[in-house]
């Protein structure tokens, strides 16, 4: 009898265990999705619309309401890449189909993708 307790508390304890694991690995997940939108909505927002590479394409993102992006606008663009990647991808591919050509995260965080003109790489930063 006390084997058979024993043997239920040891089930508990190792279903226990499991969620405890599951829940670190979502945490873990959680905390990379985090990282990744503060990442390049604070790189964005730093360098007025540059990362490095934009910066080698010779292009910045701009604010279509402000002189320059605000953080709220960067930190939106990081996570309308997220809407953009929805439905297989589509969001990015509205790039060809909009006159505009602006991408969903573009549109949430009213913004544009613009050409660098000749020596204009470093007044925001």
């Amino acid at each position: 009898m006390v084997t058979q307790k024993l043997h239920v508390q040891e089930d508990v304890y190792h279903s226990a265990h499991v969620q405890v694991k599951l829940e670190l690995d979502r945490f873990i997940e959680l905390a990379k999705v985090i990282w990744l939108i503060l990442y390049f909505g604070l790189i964005v927002w730093k360098t007025n619309g540059l990362t490095p590479g934009k910066r080698l394409l010779r292009i910045r993102v701009a604010s279509q309401t402000h002189e320059r992006i605000t953080l709220w606008q960067a930190i939106e663009r990081a996570l309308g890449y997220g809407a953009s990647a929805l439905e297989a991808g589509f969001g990015f591919f509205q790039y060809f189909i909009y006159p505009n050509r602006c991408c969903v995260h573009d549109r949430i965080a009213e913004t544009i993708v613009v050409k660098e003109r000749q020596g204009e790489g470093d007044r925001g930063a």
